[in-house]
C-alpha cells in the first residue's frame, strides 16, 4: 500500500453509449473506488475539458489527483492506475 496524504480523487470523463466507457465505470466500481463521473456529449464544453486533460476527444479519460499531481490514463486496464490508486497489482 502507498503512503498517502490524502485519498486519491477520480474523475471519469464519459458518455452512456460507450461500451469502453462501461468497462472503465465497471473496473472502478468493482475497486470501490470513489470517483465522480462526468458526461462528454459531443462537442459541449465537457468536450473541450477532455481534450485540455487528456489530448483528445475521445473517452474514457480516467483522471487521478494524488498528493498534488495529476495522473490522466485512457485505459483502466494501465498497471499505473492501479498503483496511483493504492491497489494490489
Amino acid at each position: 500500500m502507498i503512503n498517502r496524504i490524502s485519498e486519491p480523487k477520480v474523475t471519469l470523463y464519459s458518455v452512456s453509449w460507450c461500451g469502453w466507457c462501461d468497462l472503465a465505470r465497471a473496473w472502478l466500481d468493482e475497486h470501490d473506488v470513489s470517483y465522480r463521473e462526468i458526461d462528454v456529449p459531443d462537442m459541449q464544453q465537457e468536450r473541450h475539458e477532455v481534450l485540455q486533460v487528456s489530448g483528445q476527444l475521445e473517452v474514457p479519460v480516467i483522471v487521478v489527483e494524488s498528493d498534488g499531481q495529476q495522473h490522466v490514463f485512457l485505459d483502466e486496464r494501465n498497471s499505473e492506475l492501479r498503483q496511483v490508486l493504492g491497489l494490489k497489482v
